[in-house]
């Protein structure tokens, strides 16, 4: 098996297909070199020769993407080693799917090992990268939950081609301490930046927002019943918040817990205090093999 290496040394392969029947691969280098656009993406989209020659609503990442490819692409398989093969439906923004298949996937950022044969929540599914990255890694079931229905939309049609029938119950729902309403910041084309608004803060100060909606924010512990082995988090500000929501389910089993800790500047000091309020006996480790995450078991 050719492709790239994941952190743990194994063989996965980035595949992609046009809606022409054309067929192309990500290798390790095109890989890199695509995301080191998009980390520079804020200071090279000023550009006026790109904005001339793609337009302003394509970022840079896709139009380089595209340009490795050689053409703009629809469906992606991610072939693992060892595990099936799973398959989407590439979003309007490629680069940050091609961002999360890297961090996901490839530098297996949250750790996700634990998941094997365990009940798995994904919080913050956006269109089911780690959802079906669990299953792959023999999760018994899933509970997908994602706030904005047009990404929910694309979750249900990633899950459709898997084929995850009932391992996966996929919710379109937004996570939090209470029942409430709350305003949700939407992202452009499906993206997972989509955020509950909180005044304030300077979480994703960068992004341009397409709207908000007022939807009903409900606590975890009221949503799953049962045993639950693995909790993932990435709401993007809102991690705080949906831990407190998951106080019983925390409290009465334990699960692994891995999540963002990064989008706040005081995550690193307030989401352990929080996880520990929950239960005390958690041990708690900082990993960054993607972004900064926290793995509490």
């Amino acid at each position: 098996m050719t492709g790239i290496k994941n952190r743990h040394g194994r063989r996965i392969r980035l595949l992609f297909s046009g809606a022409a029947g054309q067929t192309g691969e990500l290798g390790g280098a095109e890989l890199a070199a695509a995301l080191r656009v998009r980390e520079d993406l804020p200071r090279l989209s000023k550009k006026t020769a790109f904005s001339r020659g793609t337009g302003l609503s394509k970022s840079l990442c896709d139009w380089v993407l595209e340009k490795i490819l050689g053409f703009a692409p629809v469906g992606a398989e991610i072939r693992l080693e060892g595990k099936r093969p799973l398959f989407f439906r590439v979003p309007p923004d490629l680069g940050n799917f091609v961002n999360d298949i890297n961090c996901v996937i490839v530098r297996d950022q949250y750790d996700a090992g634990a998941v094997r044969d365990g009940i798995v929540v994904d919080a913050g599914a956006n269109i089911g990268v780690f959802t079906l990255y669990a299953l792959a890694l023999g999760a018994k079931k899933v509970y997908a939950f994602e706030a904005v229905s047009e990404t929910f939309n694309m979750l249900g049609g990633n899950l459709a081609l898997n084929r995850a029938g009932g391992r996966v119950r996929a919710v379109n729902a937004a996570l939090g301490a209470r029942a409430a309403t709350a305003a949700l910041k939407l992202a452009p084309c499906g993206g997972g930046a989509s955020m509950i608004e909180c005044p304030g803060t300077a979480v994703n100060r960068g992004v341009r927002y397409s709207g908000v909606r007022l939807v009903k924010l409900a606590p975890l512990d009221a949503l799953v019943r049962g045993r639950v082995d693995f909790i993932k988090i990435d709401v993007e500000g809102y991690e705080e918040e949906v831990l407190k929501g998951a106080g019983r389910l925390i409290s009465r089993h334990k699960p692994v817990l891995s999540f963002a800790a990064y989008h706040r500047k005081t995550d690193g000091r307030t989401l352990p205090k929080t996880v520990l309020s929950l239960r005390n006996d958690y041990k708690i480790r900082r990993n960054s093999f993607a972004e900064q995450d926290l793995y509490c078991s």
